[in-house]
């Protein structure tokens, strides 16, 4: 099979174009990109692309511009629209304290996004191939990884919506070079492929060469089939990761949760994936690395309860004895100093939280029991006191209704199971200070309805919905 057959059987197989799109072809000028644009806007006409050709001008060698000249005109005489920024990736390296090769890949793959956003184009198009792919698999094992850094690079990736696409991975880079001279393209020469300052060009250049001529000839192709069947494992345990995630996984950002015993019975290879992709489907956090994810789990295993562990990005997980509850800690002092005055009669608004409704009545226009959304306060004893929603205050006491006696605030929240990460959000009624309803669960119990109450107090706590968009 030729090298055109080859790329249309890895399209099919794979899954990456039905024909139609709009895609944006990333073109360097080199062997690669030239003959995955001339393959997808000449040779595969069959697919009835809208192809945008985008070029990122580094700005590291002196030929660059010609470069670019260079693929403007290949993109003019095939009649493909141009898109092109120039951007100082030492500049960019310094501003960020990243390394140069990360430098350039955030700066291409930004403009890529912004050419796929101004011509509303649903796929990026990149021309890695199957030495890219043995490089890749070589330079993850190195570093140490799992099942899925052994895929390699992936033929198909969705990211913020978009589908990036690498239908040349089935070819070598002989194979590429050869196609270009089959069809009398003459691509650049980047000579910076040839230092050997960088990790990746010395994989290239020095190590796989040495593992060619003394342990295997075929050691690209082999490095290569194993990101094949890699990625068949890493896409099965994907789908059951999805699948476990979805059912385990309880409320979502502050109100995360997840029960400990559920998650602890998974088999091991599941764990620690379904733990990371519950706390990127939280929103709280990006999937914490596997040192974290381990560490974490082991945690879990002794079965302490209380605060267990810290994530970067100051993710708090708690174990209140049934459930792991994932959290950005709010400092006390954020939350204790806000005063929102309750509006009587009428409708007061708890950022963030929901709405009390408050209004006067007689004592025969109840129901009894009230569900606990409903409060009902002896309106005179707290008639000439000012009403306002609070939140946890150190030395805070409350005196609930039952009680001989008032106790601490947090001794209340302990005995009411409360579980720590919520206790400082619990919005609280006050009268001059006083607690007199501790919203949604109970009230105070001098304020209490009794055979002397003429007029009532009438409160009712609305918890906000989250607003569901269609997709």
């Amino acid at each position: 099979m030729d090298q055109l057959g080859k790329v249309k059987s890895f399209i099919k197989e794979h899954r990456l174009l039905a024909g139609g799109e709009t895609v944006v072809v990333a073109v360097s000028g080199g062997p690669d990109s030239l003959c995955l644009l001339h393959m997808l806007s000449r040779a595969l006409p069959e697919l009835k692309l809208n192809i945008v050709v985008a070029h990122l001008n580094h700005c590291l060698r002196p030929e660059a511009v010609e470069e670019a000249s260079f693929v403007e005109k290949i993109a003019v005489d095939w009649s493909l629209p141009f898109e092109m920024k120039a951007i100082d990736i030492r500049a960019l390296k310094s501003e960020r304290r990243i390394s140069e090769e990360e430098a350039g890949r955030l700066a291409r793959y930004n403009l890529f996004r912004e050419v796929a956003a101004k011509y509303h184009a649903t796929a990026i198009v990149l021309g890695h191939h199957l030495d890219d792919q043995a490089e890749t698999v070589l330079l993850n094992i190195i570093r140490g990884t799992g099942v899925d850094g052994l895929a390699g690079i992936l033929p198909c990736r969705y990211e913020d919506g978009l589908k990036f696409l690498r239908p040349l991975l089935c070819l070598t880079r002989k194979e590429i070079e050869a196609y270009c001279t089959t069809k009398g393209l003459q691509p650049c020469t980047d000579s910076s492929n040839l230092e050997t300052n960088y990790t990746r060009n010395k994989l290239r250049l020095e190590l796989i060469p040495r593992l060619e001529s003394e342990f295997n000839p075929r050691i690209r192709e082999s490095l290569s089939g194993l990101a094949s069947l890699a990625l068949k494992d890493r896409l099965f345990m994907e789908n059951m990761t999805e699948r476990y995630s979805l059912r385990l996984m309880r409320g979502g950002g502050n109100k995360t949760a997840v029960e400990r015993d559920a998650l602890m019975v998974l088999p091991e290879a599941l764990r620690g994936r379904v733990l990371r992709r519950i706390l990127e489907k939280s929103g709280l956090t990006e999937a914490p690395g596997r040192e974290h994810t381990e560490a974490l789990l082991g945690t879990l295993k002794e079965g302490r309860r209380g605060w267990i562990y810290t994530l970067p990005g100051a993710v708090h997980i708690y174990h209140d004895g049934r459930f792991l509850r994932f959290f950005k800690k709010v400092e006390p002092q954020q939350l204790s100093s806000a005063r929102i005055q309750l509006v009587l009669p009428g409708r007061t608004v708890i950022p963030g939280k929901g709405s009390v409704t408050a209004r006067i009545v007689k004592p025969d226009q109840l129901t009894w029991p009230p569900p606990s959304c409903l409060a009902y306060l002896d309106y005179d004893k707290i008639v000439h006191k000012k009403l306002a929603i609070r939140f946890r205050w150190t030395g805070a006491r409350f005196h609930p209704q039952g009680a001989s006696g008032s106790k601490k605030l947090k001794k209340f929240f302990i005995d009411q199971k409360i579980p720590a990460p919520e206790r400082s959000s619990v919005p609280l009624l006050t009268a001059g200070g006083e607690i007199i309803w501790i919203v949604g669960k109970r009230i105070a119990h001098p304020y209490r309805i009794t055979k002397e109450t003429e007029r009532v107090l009438l409160l009712e706590y609305r918890v906000f919905k989250k607003r569901r968009f269609k997709r």
